[in-house]
């Protein structure tokens, strides 16, 4: 069997981009790629075909190794989750508490999906990317923050003892963020703005999309 990407369906979005020493297979796996550096978030790039307990193999997009994350984007048109649902099954913690997993909660699954728009705009400028948008396909809902004890940003379910995936320290007082939220920015490959960056605005208009002013032209002009 040959290992492919979960959807056999070819996106409109799909279009290879570079962004550092990767090709990926579509923009919006750039975009994510990118997101994550903005955020100081380690990830590798298809790092292992997986053998699904159906027999089927897959290939996730992104793994996170300091966080146990699996990430698998999914654009505009591709409904199709089903080795990601099955993936989200199998690596799910199981134990009775208290957790023994590696990762609290086991290794955890999300769905990267295209940004939300952003809320951040001023007069004559045209939006740029929004925020991040993610889902799970199975369990819990997830939620991004920050460790205050190691500083890493990552998603955690609130399945108790909320601990951090990386360092295990208690996250309980810690502010949680949903997609809705619209607090994680998303980055455009091109663009590499941070979480903590202002946002991009986005160029001016110009006059010719502005249209008239109304004003008149000057003596001479």
């Amino acid at each position: 069997m040959v290992s492919t990407p979960d959807d056999a369906e070819v996106s409109v979005e799909a279009v290879p981009t570079r962004y550092g020493d990767v090709t990926f297979r579509s923009r919006l796996e750039a975009d994510w790629a990118a997101t994550l550096d903005g955020n100081g978030i380690r990830w590798e790039y298809e790092p292992e075909t997986i053998t699904l307990g159906s027999g089927t193999l897959y290939l996730p997009d992104f793994w996170l190794p300091e966080l146990g994350t699996w990430i698998e984007v999914k654009g505009p048109g591709i409904p199709r989750t089903e080795k990601t649902d099955e993936l989200a099954r199998t690596r799910a913690c199981r134990c009775v508490t208290p957790c023994t997993c590696q990762w609290p909660a086991g290794e955890f699954v999300l769905l990267g999906r295209p940004s939300l728009a952003s809320d951040r705009t001023e007069p004559g400028r045209r939006p740029r990317s929004g925020y991040a948008n993610w889902e799970t396909p199975f369990g819990p809902t997830a939620y991004f923050v920050t460790c205050p004890a190691c500083a890493r940003a990552q998603w955690i379910t609130l399945r108790r003892p909320w601990r951090c995936r990386a360092c295990h320290a208690l996250l309980e007082r810690e502010r949680l963020y949903r997609p809705v939220d619209r607090f994680v920015r998303f980055v455009e490959s091109s663009t590499r703005m941070g979480l903590f960056a202002m946002p991009d605005l986005g160029e001016p208009f110009t006059d010719v999309e502005l249209g008239p002013t109304g004003f008149p032209d000057p003596v001479g002009g």
